[in-house]
């Protein structure tokens, strides 16, 4: 563990220093350099950017606390993009997953030391909820909950085009290895997905892109998460790459809508955990865990009127469902998403 959060610190270090060196070497950049009187929007109290909730900005000397809740269903299982019953994965398996749900509560600190560059530590508890059936017949559920793995990041600003309507800013971090990999249901350790962590540090290099005309918004995030190695238990979840685009329109001064294509591909685990029989079933084969998939999601952005209390904060509700799976299966599918958010900027 000790050298997992040395190679933690060291990336996040180098996160740092690049970015403080480029800071020095350059004129600084606003962190929200889209005015409303650049852009051609409304000048109310209201006329900020139109940010997606993951995109966190703030001025020198802000901060800002957040609190996430997102909600994730699986049901019925795919073998690449085609549907594959519960009685034909029990053909070669004793068991199989049937359903799955996913909750997420993530809190949120932000702080910005300087124009430019903030700082986000993300905390998430997990809760994981499967139903299984068995050769047998028999039904039986497994639950696990508690921290996840924590994430550290830095948002630093890279280019602002002349007229303050175009962006471009580096998004990354580390995710340390907080969240637990020996899950159990009575002394057996759980299958893979129903694990909590990583087990590993993760490196996690980011690049996104933000426009801004009028009453439209639009941007592009790429988003990786590398795995740096193996864990205690001799496996490595595999890289995941995704790609988020997103339009929104400002419907008045306190009310965005969004529309969000969220596309990812994971990869299969490297090596194995070998307490995990993955005769048993498929979500305890390092083999059977890739896939890829496109998200469409529709979103609402508030910003309340009133007190400058009520005006530092936004309200984001966002839910979406899958257009495309394509799944190294037999392997649960995605049916639902959804995401609560709320962010409070203050002093």
């Amino acid at each position: 563990m000790k050298n997992e959060f040395r190679i933690a610190s060291a990336a996040l270090a180098l996160v740092l220093s690049c970015a403080g060196s480029a800071q020095d070497a350059a004129e600084p950049y606003p962190v929200i350099p889209l005015t409303p009187q650049a852009t051609g929007a409304p000048t109310g109290h209201h006329a900020g950017l139109l940010l997606p909730p993951q995109v966190m900005l703030g001025h020198s000397g802000k901060w800002m606390l957040g609190y996430q809740f997102m909600y994730e269903r699986m049901n019925g299982n795919l073998d690449g993009s085609d549907r594959m019953s519960t009685g034909r994965i029990l053909e070669s398996f004793f068991a199989s997953p049937t359903d799955m749900r996913m909750q997420m509560h993530m809190a949120t600190l932000m702080y910005v030391p300087r124009e430019g560059l903030s700082l986000m530590a993300m905390v998430p508890y997990l809760r994981k909820d499967m139903d299984h059936l068995t050769q047998d017949g028999e039904r039986f559920k497994e639950r696990t909950d508690g921290l996840g793995d924590i994430e550290l990041r830095a948002h630093y600003t890279l280019f602002k085009s002349a007229d303050q309507q175009q962006l471009v800013y580096f998004n990354g971090g580390v995710a340390l290895p907080t969240g637990s990999i020996n899950e159990r249901l009575n002394v057996a350790r759980l299958e893979y997905p129903m694990q909590l962590g990583a087990g590993t540090v993760s490196v996690l290099p980011g690049l996104s892109y933000l426009g801004q005309r009028g009453d439209w918004g639009w941007g592009v995030d790429l988003q990786p998460t590398l795995r740096v190695r193996e864990n205690r238990y001799d496996y490595r979840l595999g890289n995941q790459y995704r790609i988020n685009t997103w339009a929104m329109r400002r419907l008045s001064e306190s009310l965005n809508v969004s529309l969000r294509a969220d596309a990812r591909r994971i990869e299969n685990i490297n090596g194995a955990d070998e307490v995990l029989d993955r005769e048993d079933e498929p979500t305890k084969d390092p083999n059977l865990q890739a896939g890829r998939r496109l998200d469409l999601l529709l979103g609402l952005n508030f910003q309340p009127s009133g007190t400058s209390r009520a005006e530092n904060q936004r309200f984001y509700l966002e839910a979406g469902v899958p257009a495309y799976q394509s799944l190294d299966g037999p392997q649960l599918k995605t049916t639902f998403l959804g995401t609560i958010n709320w962010q409070w900027h203050f002093n």
